[in-house]
């Protein structure tokens, strides 16, 4: 995709998601077994309560972020 230039890389950069001053810990730091013992609730809704972000989807990312800010927005529209 970028030729033979990305078999030379300039440099290197690494990103501690969970202690980097600017994200403040990007990631929900699940512990083994905490998403098991949350099951079905996981991203749910209970008003007036409304849970969305990418942390609240299976795999997270920006995908993620958009399902459960729809879902969300949704929820407060149908109960507001």
């Amino acid at each position: 995709m970028h030729g033979d230039q990305a078999l030379e890389p300039l440099g290197v950069w690494l990103r501690l998601w969970g202690t980097d001053p600017y994200t403040r810990g990007y990631v929900t730091q699940w512990a083994p077994s905490d998403l098991m013992a949350v099951g079905p609730a996981h991203g749910a809704h209970e008003p007036p309560f409304y849970i969305c972000g990418s942390d609240q989807w299976v795999a997270g990312y920006m995908e993620g972020a958009v399902r459960t800010g729809r879902g969300a927005a949704a929820e407060v529209v149908k109960h507001g």
